[in-house]
């Protein structure tokens, strides 16, 4: 997609993961540099009460701005400007079958958070190095990686190069945190979280399941709509507070197997009702497992890289083939809670965290 400031075409997760207000009808044609950009130049004569969409004109609030400047300053995909350069060469990442390709320069792994690893393409000629690398760069196992580029699976057995894969290619980092066959029969997948209130004042960090079917989203399951009745394999358990003690638990409870067919995507997200962080909240908690097996852990996330957000969408829960699912890790921090979830899904969609 090409930046309408810069015209630069840049990556999806190089544009802000929500639109730039809550008042904005439109997605930011603008990448994230160009408005982090254009805020700067509007706080020099300003105040920040004055600060607007640069597109629309919505005023733009104090958190909202806070929020982009905290996601460019935390951004690992930030490029120099030689490869900004060259990602307009529209012939680029292009490949004729019979092309000799150049293998020295660098590529970037990117994950489903944005964050991105760069790398000297000599360095991995193949898929199976490229593999390794990541194994010790980020500690991800090579059983748990799938890698994709141009929307295709790459292969340990091949060469980086039989993908038409060169200088400045980007590749998809997804992480499959656990993989759930029919033989192991999960009949209940528990979400479960618990949380302190802030600073003692009773407030929420809710756990949220947004059902998809493809790009589709078919249902959402939160404390306010914790049943539906096209969804009796599906139950929220709503707030349960514990006052004595100054904390809350949300449980979130899917039967795998008994899902209906066209349901492709459960994602798990946690949201500060009140508070504008997660990190407010004291000693939050959250495990998602196998009822059955409450001992193994489905998914792994630290909840302190969520601490400057209002959101963290933490995983996936993907249906693959022959009754297969597999939790793929996402950690893509998002603004927008339970009174307004349109953040979120946008930072779904925008991320092409659909898969």
């Amino acid at each position: 997609m090409k930046c309408s400031a810069c015209q630069i075409n840049k990556l999806t997760n190089e544009f802000p993961p929500t639109k730039p207000t809550d008042k904005c009808e439109h997605v930011s044609t603008l990448c994230l540099r160009c408005l982090v950009a254009e805020i700067e130049k509007q706080k020099k004569p300003s105040s920040i009460e004055s600060i607007r969409c640069v597109e629309c004109n919505s005023p733009m609030n104090e958190t909202e701005q806070e929020f982009l400047l905290t996601t460019w300053r935390n951004a690992a995909f930030k490029l120099d400007n030689e490869l900004d350069l060259l990602s307009q060469n529209p012939t680029h990442n292009n490949y004729i079958e019979g092309d000799t390709l150049p293998n020295n320069g660098h590529i970037y792994v990117v994950l489903l958070n944005g964050h991105k690893l760069k790398l000297d393409l000599a360095k991995v000629p193949t898929v199976y190095a490229l593999k390794m690398h990541i194994k010790m760069e980020l500690g991800v196992q090579i059983s748990k990686q799938k890698l994709l580029f141009n929307r295709q699976e790459l292969n340990a057995t091949n060469k980086l190069s039989n993908y038409g894969i060169r200088d400045n290619s980007h590749v998809q980092l997804i992480v499959i945190l656990y993989s759930i066959s029919e033989a192991e029969a999960v009949r209940s997948l528990v979400f479960d979280l618990n949380w302190g209130f802030p600073s003692g004042v009773q407030d929420y960090l809710d756990g949220t399941c947004m059902v998809y079917s493809g790009a589709e989203l078919l249902m959402i399951f939160d404390y306010s709509s914790n049943n539906h009745p096209n969804f009796p394999n599906m139950r929220h358990s709503g707030d349960v507070i514990d006052y004595a003690n100054s904390r809350g638990s949300h449980q979130i409870t899917a039967k795998l197997d008994e899902l209906p067919g066209n349901v492709t995507h459960l994602y798990f997200i946690l949201s500060a009702w009140n508070c504008d962080t997660i990190g407010k909240f004291n000693t939050p908690m959250f495990k998602l497992c196998d009822e059955s097996r409450p001992d193994i852990q489905l998914c792994h996330y630290t909840l302190q890289d969520a601490a400057n957000s209002q959101a963290v969408i933490m995983c996936c829960v993907t249906r693959i083939e022959n009754g297969m699912w597999q939790v793929i890790q996402v950690g893509r921090l998002s603004r927008g809670n339970a009174k307004n979830y349109k953040p979120i899904q946008d930072a779904i969609r925008n991320s092409r965290i659909i898969i």
